[in-house]
């Protein structure tokens, strides 16, 4: 099993140009044919759609059972305590991107469903592994499978927590773009930050002119060399610090004509961003305490902190799928106007028409938005056949008690009827999915797969 992983997250299955054969780019297209090698290897039988997504297959009988898992992942980002793209064993922990979220899933079914193969052991149904390649963007991937496959009888979806997922928010990706004020044509040269919606940026960074007047004014607070000092002056250190923020999350840089701001914090899934620490937030906050801009005044009051869904009067909560968050991942300039990105994962009393409007109504004028994504939220009974199989079947393997959560992600389940996410990270374990450092116990490694191996025994019965 370790050397198949370690085989897999060496491939850099991050999405990429389309090219004939691979929709998502030459990488993911090369996790799929690792994939289907493999199954093939262990004697299943397989099937490929396009290059979105394949399957490994055994058993017989009319229908099928299935487990959904991916083969790309999101950029590794930077400050790895090792190779991203290496499996790394260390302190009975296994490295890398991908070990949880989604390649160690893909393992552990395949090794799964080979147990079961090697052992004769009887099944009702044919158990389907299907492979996707786009899940971390948009699942393009499962969609085209539901338009060309064979839908199963019910499935589970490796990728989220133990016990079991029965009810995931709705998800929401919005991109928004203003056109530049004063303030950004006269004295911004560049800002960057963030690479995908679903990800909170660990990275930000911005150029200032450095004959502009807010150039001018940092050289002046610096005594005519640009270095930190920046950060404790009186005008900027209060609101830093107040905001929570580290002095030491924030550098400049000479840069010749440009003076260049870079934040730091730590990247996480926005599925729950209070768990991570916005990077771009911080450079608002810094460009707040220098400027009156109506662009900068507007995200740093209603985008850039943990209250922003309260503060747009977006914020709801009901018991079936808790509150709703919002994460901002992706800004930039382009073509004279800034952009930036939203995700949101909402509850179910949330309608998403209506957040649109309550949050266009805050907004500056002349401010464009484009909808990228939106996914309803999936509600499974807690009392269906597959809920009560899956939850009876951790609770034998781990001896603990078993009960339905509440989940922000959004998974392969939402995509076909009567499936729930299950697993592979048990309750209480810190996995570091989409964020630097990436991993999984061994043992709760082994322990997902034994998991896996009996829940297809179980529903091909």
């Amino acid at each position: 099993m370790l050397k198949d992983l370690s085989e897999i997250i060496a491939i850099k299955s991050v999405l990429g140009e389309a090219q004939p054969g691979a929709p998502f780019g030459v990488e993911c297209r090369n996790a799929l044919d690792w994939f289907l090698a493999k199954a093939e290897e262990y004697g299943f039988k397989t099937g490929n759609y396009d290059g979105y997504c394949g399957y490994a297959e055994y058993g017989e009988g009319k229908e099928c059972i299935g487990a959904l898992c991916h083969l790309d992942v999101v950029p590794a980002g930077e400050g790895w305590s090792s190779d991203p793209f290496a499996l790394v064993i260390k302190d009975e922990q296994l490295f890398g991107r991908g070990v949880v979220d989604d390649k160690g899933s893909v393992v552990m079914c395949l090794h799964a469903l080979k147990e079961i193969k090697d052992s004769g052991i009887k099944l009702n149904k044919r158990i389907r592994i299907i492979a996707g390649c786009n899940e971390e963007h948009g699942s393009a991937c499962i969609k085209h499978y539901v338009n060309h496959g064979e839908i199963p009888s019910m499935s589970f979806v490796p990728d989220s927590d133990f016990p079991l997922i029965n009810s995931e928010k709705g998800i929401l990706h919005l991109m928004y773009s203003l056109p530049l004020d004063d303030f950004f044509k006269k004295n911004i040269a560049f800002i960057s930050g963030g690479e995908s919606y679903n990800v909170v940026p660990d990275r930000s960074r911005i150029s200032i002119f450095k004959d502009s007047e807010l150039g001018k004014r940092f050289l002046e607070i610096c005594d005519g060399n640009i270095s930190n000092k920046l950060f404790t002056c009186s005008q900027a250190v209060g609101a830093i610090l107040a905001a929570g923020y580290k002095v030491e999350d924030f550098c400049a840089i000479d840069e010749g004509e440009v003076i260049t701001i870079e934040t730091r914090g730590v990247a996480g899934h926005a599925m729950a961003p209070d768990k991570a620490d916005n990077a771009i937030w911080k450079l608002i906050k810094m460009l707040a305490c220098f400027t009156d801009s109506e662009i900068v005044s507007f995200l740093n009051e209603y985008i850039c902190s943990h209250s922003a869904a309260e503060n747009l009067g977006i914020y709801k909560s009901d018991d079936v799928s808790g509150e709703l968050t919002m994460s901002m991942g992706i800004i930039k300039v382009d073509d004279d106007r800034l952009y930036f990105s939203l995700d949101m994962r909402l509850p179910v009393c949330a309608n998403p028409d209506e957040i649109k409007r309550q949050i266009s109504s805050k907004m500056p004028a002349k401010t464009k938005i484009e909808q990228k994504k939106f996914a309803p939220n999936l509600y499974i009974d807690k009392n269906s056949p597959l809920v009560q199989t899956l939850l009876r079947v951790y609770t034998e393997c781990t001896g603990k008690e078993a009960r339905c959560l509440i989940c922000g992600g959004g998974t392969y389940a939402r995509e076909l009827p009567n499936t729930v996410a299950f697993g592979p990270t048990f309750e209480g374990s810190e996995t570091n999915i989409h964020n630097i450092d990436e991993h999984v116990s061994i043992a709760e490694f082994y322990k997902a797969a034994e998991i896996y191996k009996k829940a297809m025994i179980e529903l091909a019965k």
